[in-house]
């Protein structure tokens, strides 16, 4: 049985955690998944905006340590066993690295609807996505410090280019857990809603007007922020010279300016 739920209207892909019996952890199974179906969404014309969402009470509670947690139980073993189990730890630390890659290098716009805890490899899930929405029982934390482990699903990256340096430092030594509104002050969250029919409402509503923007102006204008936050200016501006000659030869733009001189809405088709 699938692990996720994808689902498909009017340019919005909505693609759902569905193991909610588990929070929502990211099995092997799901990540394998993830990883494929932002990869047909990255190049899927049709898209135009991407929403992630779990099933149930939780958005995501990070990588699933059942197995983990088995190990850990049986106590220290050989050397060789050692070795075994740091080998294992890392291959799945990089499959959950991908997840976090493949979300954050789509091209499409994509939006995390937080329903619930977004803790640990579920809050740097939430952290890849562009924009964040919660309802008033999200929670939210980088609780590796709480079991002695480093965040290695990207929190060291990924936090500090939403909240700051400072505040990054702060929630990840101490693996803090906290609530949306605060979320909202850090900057982490564009909106919290009383529950999840408000939310719903809020993220289509956001999403609908996303659909209705210029494809390839608004894809060009998320890689040159994220490129731009590891280069000089002058680097920067090299990308955005070839980035806006693209959409000024671009049809879009043709008819962006058409619509304009006939007071109507445009009609951009990506091209």
């Amino acid at each position: 049985m699938s692990e996720i739920e994808r689902l498909w209207a009017d340019g919005v892909a909505t693609v759902r955690l569905n193991r909610p019996d588990i929070r929502n952890a990211l099995t092997a199974p799901m990540q394998a998944e993830l990883i494929s179906t932002f990869d047909e969404l990255h190049h899927d014309r049709e898209t135009r905006v991407v929403v992630i969402e779990g099933a149930g009470s939780s958005f995501c509670a990070g990588g699933h340590i059942g197995a983990l947690s088995k190990e850990k139980e049986q106590g220290p073993g050989t050397a060789d066993d050692e070795r075994n189990a740091q080998f294992e730890g890392r291959q799945r630390l990089r499959r959950l690295q991908r997840v976090i890659q493949a979300i954050r290098g789509c091209e499409k716009p994509v939006l995390a609807s937080i329903d619930g805890p977004a803790v640990g490899g579920g809050f740097d899930l939430a952290l890849a996505c562009d924009v964040r929405f919660a309802s008033s029982r999200a929670k939210f934390g980088e609780v590796f410090a709480r079991i002695g482990l480093f965040p290695g699903t990207g929190g060291t990256f990924l936090l500090p280019q939403v909240v700051g340096v400072s505040q990054a430092l702060d929630l990840i030594w101490s693996g803090e857990v906290f609530d949306a509104e605060r979320a909202y002050a850090l900057g982490i969250v564009r909106s919290v809603h009383a529950d999840r029919a408000a939310l719903d409402r809020t993220v289509a509503e956001y999403s609908a007007r996303l659909t209705l923007g210029p494809p390839l102006a608004i894809s060009l204008a998320k890689a040159a922020v994220y490129r731009c936050m590891n280069q000089d200016l002058a680097a920067a501006f090299d990308f955005a010279a070839t980035a806006e000659t693209i959409t000024l030869t671009s049809s879009d733009h043709r008819e962006g300016v058409t619509a304009f001189r006939d007071k109507r809405p445009p009609m951009f088709r990506g091209r």
